[in-house]
């Protein structure tokens, strides 16, 4: 199957696999691990969603998260919000910052967020969200891009007509995530949908949700996708883009062993202590071990001690004797 790249606006994605943004886990240094370990089998990254309040209140962090100087490109930056105003003055800072594209975040179904007009809400209140794309595509020279859901439940599916609005506004390029807000992320994502997007529309289509493997990832291709954003299967296997871009080419997919997981997650503590405190730290490196250690043998008992560390010291200790480990737990499990 073909790899070929497609175009966002005049920007290239090749190939066509892209990171998805994870709020609390697309920081620098993650995306610099998985473009690290993925090498040329990534397309674009996008960052984590960055609130256009905290933003345009020239909030620390979030300014921060405008760094990417020294990251591979393209790199697109999503916000969310509601307030036009600020929509607008944040997506100039996000170009002023030098970012390839400004996203749109229309399908995040946390409360926090929907609360305040921003995420999935947007897709409830289409005349406003007509007003910020048309402002927001005056506002940029850069592409601009959604992200939606399905709809906001089973009765409310109207991401065909949100896609529709959006490609009329002049968005260059619609992401699509098959569940709806309140499924939040169980069950399994609708990949029909995709095919009514292509057929009823010219921009690029991206595909979202449950993209773990070659099968998965031919079938959104066949129903005309353009292109596959991955998130959570990253954290699950961190070389995934290059796992499917060895099996979309006729190749198998590299033997992973529990070395290869200590090596990433001891590096990926190293870039983490270079971004933030080691607090901050420490509760990323659980979330990706927590995930990437899953299948490998010994590990239940691993996630179990890693859990309760309370140093990265303790949590690499830990690590270094279960990837040295041969036969069971007792070989690495301290008395």
């Amino acid at each position: 199957m073909s790899l070929s790249s497609f175009f966002i606006g005049p920007v290239e994605v090749k190939p066509l696999f892209i990171l998805a943004p994870m709020s609390g886990v697309t920081s620098r240094s993650f995306r610099r691990l998985i473009h690290r370990e993925n090498g040329n089998a990534l397309g674009l990254t996008v960052t984590e969603f960055i609130s256009v309040e905290a933003l345009t209140r020239n909030n620390k962090r979030s300014l921060e998260m405008l760094d990417f100087r020294d990251e591979p490109r393209p790199i697109s930056v999503q916000i969310f919000g509601y307030d036009l105003d600020r929509l607008q003055r944040a997506a100039e800072l996000v170009e002023e910052n030098g970012a390839d594209i400004l996203d749109l975040n229309c399908g995040c179904p946390v409360p926090k967020v929907v609360k305040r007009g921003g995420g999935c809400e947007l897709m409830r209140q289409p005349e406003h969200l007509a007003k910020v794309l048309t402002t927001l595509k005056k506002t940029v020279k850069i592409p601009l891009t959604i992200k939606i859901r399905l709809g906001w439940d089973e009765k409310h599916k109207n991401a065909l007509e949100i896609a529709k609005l959006a490609q009329g506004c002049g968005v260059d390029m619609l992401c699509l995530h098959g569940r709806t807000k309140v499924q939040l992320y169980s069950g399994e994502a609708d990949r029909d949908i995709v095919n009514t997007l292509v057929k009823n529309l010219t921009i690029p289509i991206v595909a979202n949700g449950d993209i773990v493997n070659l099968g998965s990832a031919q079938d959104y291709l066949s129903r005309g996708a353009q292109g596959l954003m991955i998130g959570r299967g990253a954290l699950v296997n961190p070389w995934v883009f290059v796992d499917l871009q060895r099996q979309m080419s006729g190749q198998s997919p590299l033997a992973h062993s529990k070395q290869d997981v200590c090596r990433v997650v001891c590096d990926y503590s190293k870039f983490l202590l270079e971004e933030m405190p080691e607090k901050g730290a420490l509760g990323r490196m659980k979330q990706l071990v927590g995930q990437a250690t899953k299948g490998l043998r010994d590990s239940t008992k691993l996630r179990q001690l890693l859990c309760r560390s309370q140093s990265l010291e303790e949590m690499i200790d830990h690590l270094h004797r279960w990837s040295a480990a041969k036969e069971s737990e007792e070989n690495y499990v301290k008395s």
